[in-house]
């Protein structure tokens, strides 16, 4: 009878330490060309979503901006290059995007500026990426976890990149735990890198790691309760909010909110369109979800939903 009653209150624990809670999503006016694998970053009220996958396979530079008090899209000029699977962020009214596939599935280092809607380049990383994840903290952009290239081959990236925004620098910074398909997000003064995986969705991973830049190094805290590849992740209110993804039973459907000061995963609400490759932000007190693949691999959709997180 000791093992039952064991697994019974590692049950109960594991319950408690995911909390579930209320809330509910809204649909709002679907993304104009539906894609996956795409960029987003929350801009000057608006959010934005550049390049992916479109239906047909092929990449895309295309760039388009929703705004929830209109609840309407505009075009946005096209990313000079077409990209998938690269890592994005916000700074002062401007879109970063950086890396991720090009038409010849190798990885990129370009990086681009979007200023007074125009695409600028700016200068390229040390190293390419793609499946990498970018957040924005103190004037930096980082550019973590991913995929990239040697003379020797492809590979989990080791390193992390820090673009300083005012010099127009880069530096290789220590990484997180190698892993590609992951998510990022910045709040109070750390980037966080959370979930990933090591290729393909059946190597899917749990971690959540923070980064101090003060200190120059990583430290894992609480995993994230259910393993997710193809993930997004925003902050909002004190929280790391982590949506989406995929894995072999098909694309993940539960959301979790990390609470920063308490260190303790609640379960949100599930997306009612479960997808992977999709973009995720914090825009007006809620987190939207835009885009992604709604079935494992290269599906699209243009959905376009947001919650208020509690």
């Amino acid at each position: 009878m000791t093992r039952p009653l064991v697994a019974c209150a590692a049950l109960a624990l594991a319950c408690t330490s995911a909390l579930v809670a209320g809330g509910s999503w809204r649909s709002d006016r679907p993304v104009p060309a539906p894609r996956t694998e795409v960029a987003a970053a929350a801009v000057n009220g608006e959010a934005l979503v550049v390049g992916g996958f479109l239906g047909d396979g092929t990449t895309t530079g295309r760039a388009d901006a929703y705004s929830p008090r209109t609840n309407r899209w505009r075009r946005l000029p096209d990313l000079p290059a077409a990209v998938d699977h690269a890592a994005a962020g916000a700074w002062l009214g401007r879109m970063l995007v950086a890396g991720g596939y090009g038409p010849d599935r190798s990885p990129t280092s370009a990086a681009w500026l979007l200023e007074r809607g125009r695409w600028r380049a700016l200068p390229p990383m040390p190293e390419p990426r793609a499946a990498a994840a970018g957040a924005v903290e103190g004037g930096t952009f980082y550019v973590v976890g991913g995929v990239t290239s040697t003379p020797l081959g492809r590979g989990l990236a080791r390193r992390a990149l820090a673009f300083d925004l005012r010099s127009r620098r880069w530096r290789t910074i220590a990484g997180p735990t190698p892993r590609e398909h992951l998510a990022a997000a910045a709040a109070g003064g750390h980037v966080y890198a959370l979930a990933g995986r090591d290729a393909g969705y059946d190597t899917n991973r749990r971690e959540l790691e923070v980064y101090d830049p003060a200190g120059g190094r990583w430290r894992s805290l609480p995993k994230i309760p259910s393993a997710r590849g193809g993930t997004g992740a925003a902050a909002i209110a004190g929280r790391i909010v982590s949506v989406g993804g995929e894995a072999p039973s098909g694309t993940i459907r539960s959301v979790y909110a990390y609470e920063i000061a308490g260190r303790r995963w609640r379960r949100l609400a599930d997306l009612p369109s479960p997808r992977h490759g999709l973009g995720v932000v914090a825009l007006g007190g809620r987190v939207r979800v835009l885009a992604g693949g709604p079935q494992p691999g290269l599906t699209v959709s243009g959905a376009n939903e947001s919650l208020v997180v509690p």
